[in-house]
């Protein structure tokens, strides 16, 4: 093979030619490198130790959250499984100053943590929230709380996040889930208002208290979270049918007759919030509420006089034993309603002060079941220091924060993770 020598001139211009080549290819190389991070390929970080030589960009802080409320701050390992990138709090700034508006940060559907559009110089600050699954409907919110089996200790009021339980739930049948002490994932949008999950009863509608036109806090003190404040339980308190949702004449129980202050009062503000508007109504369960008016072992009912304890007062100041069982005479069908004084005790409440449990609101509001009675007649309420205590039905200090339930139906907009700045929000 013969080959054809090469004058300098031409030498020349293959030397210009190839050094052009070259710098054409360096481009290249560094906008292929640069792309790795910026522009057209996301960067799927590594789960575990972060490699910060692998890219320019820094990693400034990282922050874990349980509830998407309190942060905390963690060091050189970013969360294996089970959280996600809040997207919202997570930001990187090109200078330590102004944000990179250009960036995303997120996690993708395979739980990889993911860095979009990053830019070389860019300073980064992470928030991990954990993760919690799509919830849009009743059934895959009862398989989200994992709910416990057996009973907490009912003498002890619940001051921390204990969960979800699980009980039996006669009225309704099947099983009830309630949650307990100071949880922070109860939290549903409806109507216009916020409300608590108290429990999701034997038939999966779904039981909430009121808690104001906006959602606050565990610990918070406001009276906006009781609907109608310094309303009387009912008017007289000389007869003990008094403590009923109902009474009339001088029988022990009745689910007719007259109606308490306390159903008249909420009924009023039901109709005028929810039942005037046919989409709100239409998801209001018929739900069944308990009025217990069995008087306790060891004491006889009697119209006035004779002092003696309903069942519900031995049951929880004495024996710390709540109930779901109720009789059949005392279970009233209701669109609108109170919370048992037993649902407070399985929430975390008891004859004891508690301003830590998610009932607590730093206001005195009834419940529905009567304590005492003899001369005078007194029924449970929420005292303003979380305390089940025990007042006279006309007392005009207490207030209500309505009960409602919602169908078993009930579908949820996808996102929420009923956290106080995520509720489940009603569709």
């Amino acid at each position: 093979m013969q080959f054809e020598r090469i004058r300098k001139s031409h030498k020349k211009k293959i030397l210009i030619g190839g050094l052009i080549l070259v710098c054409v290819i360096s481009a290249i190389t560094i906008t292929t490198t640069r792309a790795k991070y910026k522009l057209t390929q996301d960067i799927p970080l590594v789960r575990g130790t972060i490699n910060y030589k692998a890219y320019d960009f820094k990693i400034m802080a990282m922050y874990q959250s349980e509830d998407g409320s309190n942060y905390k701050e963690i060091e050189n390992r970013m969360p294996a499984s089970g959280y996600v990138i809040n997207e919202e709090k997570s930001y990187c700034t090109l200078d330590n100053k102004n944000k990179d508006t250009n960036i995303r940060l997120y996690t993708n559907s395979n739980g990889e943590h993911i860095f979009s559009n990053l830019a070389a110089t860019d300073k980064c600050y992470l928030y991990f929230d954990k993760y919690v699954p799509p919830i849009t409907n009743v059934t895959e919110l009862i398989a989200a709380v994992n709910p416990k089996t057996g009973a907490p200790t009912f003498s002890n009021i619940a001051t921390s996040d204990e969960g979800v339980y699980k009980v039996s739930d006669p009225v309704y049948g099947g099983y009830s889930y309630y949650w307990r002490g100071a949880v922070t994932n109860n939290y549903v949008k409806f109507a216009g208002f916020c409300w608590r999950i108290v429990r999701i009863n034997g038939d999966e509608s779904i039981r909430l208290i009121y808690d104001g036109a906006t959602c606050h806090a565990n610990g918070t003190r406001t009276a906006e979270s009781i609907a109608k404040t310094n309303i009387q339980y009912n008017t007289s308190n000389n007869k003990s049918n008094y403590a009923g949702w109902t009474y009339t004449g001088t029988s022990q129980r009745t689910l007719g007759g007259t109606a308490s202050n306390a159903k008249t009062q909420l009924e009023s503000w039901y109709n005028s919030n929810i039942g005037n508007n046919t989409t709100y109504s239409a998801k209001v369960a018929d739900g069944k509420y308990c009025n217990d008016r069995n008087a306790a072992s060891g004491y006889t009912w009697t119209i006035n006089g004779s002092f003696f304890n309903y069942a519900g007062n031995k049951r929880l100041y004495t024996d710390y034993a709540p109930t779901l069982s109720c009789n059949s005479g005392d279970v009233y069908t209701l669109k609108v309603g109170l919370i048992t004084a037993d649902e407070v005790m399985y929430a975390g409440g008891k004859k004891a002060d508690n301003n830590s449990y998610y009932l607590y609101n730093g206001q005195h509001y009834w419940t529905m079941t009567p304590s005492t009675s003899g001369d005078y007649v007194n029924v449970f309420c929420v005292n303003m220091y979380g305390y089940l205590s025990s007042y006279l039905v006309n007392d005009t200090t207490r207030g209500l924060r309505p009960v409602i339930n919602l169908k078993a139906d009930t579908q949820f907009q996808a996102g929420g993770n009923g956290t106080i700045n995520s509720p489940y929000v009603v569709q």
